[in-house]
């Protein structure tokens, strides 16, 4: 009896040792408020949204160690409409993320699933967007996360004294069949970023290719990619065809100082049909200061400037941000977030954040009907 208990408490012990090397973590977002636009395609309107400065969302992120400092890692992470309860990311049930890979302390973490890219891991944290919930004019560059990449595997790197690094591989999952717009390339992305940090100094760079976005539905990217091939989307007369090859170069950079932070973001952006190509290059300054341990201010200024190859069109918008936010706990806060944007160039009208690109449309869903937009929004979120 006596070897009995002694094997029986033996076993409880290494089955308590090896559930506390296990964890699984619920977490999400809360974020729904009223907004005010001044010109909701010919008149001003007040609508509710959600998601604006965050996307909602439910997950769980997991973690077995696996010993030698090697664990086993998963994300599951589902976004959704606060207002209406509707599943976002095309009715995804684990639209935002979903992955499972290996993580070591030595060499970094391999992952495969439904991913960010590279600009978003490496620069998008030097934007000023995080902050403010509306991405550069249609969220050209996504650093707004207009879309995430299906069938990744990724490398990320440990932090080497500062430096971090890694890239991403999205399948095509297509077969080469000889037919046009099908094959191995089609729908397929890669993306390369690295970013460093020193003390107060941080800075970033990454760079991201597309081959044929969306010409099938089981490729790297599928259904919300966005789509440049209608006159709506410059005002002008824009690309006539599918976009063929897209890509993306980012580089941004920040200092800390004792209450605030600085930074300053550079992305061009290109997008190429079988006739035509438009390009964007946008350029950003922002600035974020705590007033206080509970309350901060946070402004971004961006320049956009687009060309169209064809015609040399030259659509340009000024954009200017403030969000004030204050803390009520450490999981609850209140903010008011303004916005203006101004249509130059030959952009005919100012669109701050229209609804079919990227999440954050719900706050703007028409254009305005004039070169002047102004959104404001009051709005609560909650972290859990």
């Amino acid at each position: 009896m006596m070897k009995k208990a002694i094997y029986l408490a033996t076993l409880g012990l290494f089955a308590g040792s090896a559930y506390a090397q296990s964890s699984v973590t619920l977490y999400g977002v809360l974020d729904i408020g009223i907004n005010y636009i001044s010109n909701d395609g010919g008149k001003s309107n007040v609508d509710m949204s959600s998601g604006v400065l965050q996307g909602n969302r439910w997950g769980l992120l997991g973690s077995e160690d696996l010993g030698g400092g090697l664990k086993a890692i998963f994300r599951l992470e589902s976004g959704f409409s606060l207002t209406n309860g509707n599943m976002g990311q095309g009715g995804r049930l684990f639209g935002r993320q979903s992955y499972v890979g290996l993580s070591s302390n030595t060499f970094g973490s391999v992952t495969a699933g439904r991913q960010y890219d590279s600009v978003v891991d490496y620069v998008q944290q030097f934007s000023g967007i995080p902050n403010t919930g509306l991405g550069h004019p249609f969220d050209n560059d996504n650093f707004d996360n207009s879309f995430r990449v299906n069938n990744t595997i990724k490398y990320t790197s440990p932090d080497l004294h500062g430096l971090k690094f890694g890239g991403l591989y999205g399948f095509s999952n297509s077969a080469n069949t000889g037919a046009p717009n099908s094959g191995f390339s089609n729908n397929r992305l890669w993306s390369l970023g690295s970013s460093f940090s020193a003390g107060s100094f941080s800075a970033g760079a990454a760079y991201m290719h597309l081959n044929s976005p969306n010409s099938n539905t089981v490729g790297a990217v599928s259904g919300d990619y966005i789509n440049l091939s209608t006159t709506g989307a410059l005002q002008i007369n824009g690309l006539k065809s599918a976009v063929t090859r897209s890509d993306v170069l980012g580089v941004g950079a920040a200092y800390a100082f004792n209450g605030g932070k600085v930074g300053l973001v550079y992305s061009h952006t290109r997008f190429d049909s079988n006739t035509d190509r438009v390009s964007f290059d946008n350029y950003e300054v922002n600035a974020t200061y705590f007033f206080t341990p509970f309350f901060s201010l946070a402004g971004i200024y961006s320049f956009t400037d687009g060309k169209l190859a064809s015609t040399g069109a030259s659509p340009k918008y000024h954009q200017v941000q403030l969000i004030g936010d204050y803390n009520l706990s450490r999981r609850t806060d209140v903010y008011l977030l303004g916005a203006y944007q101004r249509a130059a160039g030959d952009a005919t009208v100012a669109s701050i954040a229209p609804d079919t690109f990227g999440t954050g449309g719900a706050a703007a869903p028409d254009a305005s009907t004039t070169k002047n937009q102004v959104l404001v929004r009051i709005a609560l979120r909650h972290k859990f």
